[in-house]
């Protein structure tokens, strides 16, 4: 799963065996939504969910020959993967 949390936990976590260096991956930034934000963002567009492999979720992304977002919103396909290519048009 994904879970929050911090780097000391994490280093503990390793330390003690309990889980491996490369099983982790941190985010910096924060977003933070009121009660029903949110949903109503997702609904009008904004935001899109999407379930995906542990393995893609947790991907190294430095370096990578297409961001994550838009391997993500590719693999989607349809709609998803035009708004990427839109959107990265003016790059490739």
């Amino acid at each position: 799963g994904i879970f929050t949390g911090g780097l000391q936990a994490a280093a503990e976590a390793v330390a003690e065996g309990k889980h491996r260096a490369d099983e982790f991956r941190f985010f910096m930034g924060v977003m933070a939504w009121g009660p029903g934000e949110l949903e109503e963002q997702v609904e009008h567009g904004f935001w899109h969910t999407a379930s995906c492999s542990r393995q893609l979720a947790l991907k190294q992304c430095l370096g990578l020959p297409t961001p994550l977002w838009r391997e993500v919103m590719e693999l989607m396909g349809g709609e998803y993967a035009e708004h990427a290519q839109r959107a990265y048009e003016n790059f490739d």
